[in-house]
């Protein structure tokens, strides 16, 4: 799943992917206007769940709205 917010005009991109060659494995990249990335791996649906809710409430604290 990707999800892209904005924040006066700048973009970011949010991606959620599954690795199945690591064993299933989840990825939340997050990609910031300037090209950076942050990448998180988690093993267990409901901790992807859980702490996708926690960074995207941290983007909206920061201002970033669902574009």
């Amino acid at each position: 799943m990707i999800w892209f917010f904005d924040r006066n005009g700048e973009k970011l991109r949010y991606e959620i992917s599954r690795d199945r060659s690591a064993g299933g494995r989840y990825k939340v990249v997050i990609t910031r206007p300037d090209g950076t990335e942050s990448v998180e791996e988690v093993d267990e649906p409901t901790t992807l769940i859980e702490r996708s809710v926690k960074l995207m409430n941290s983007l909206r604290g920061e201002g970033w709205h669902v574009a």
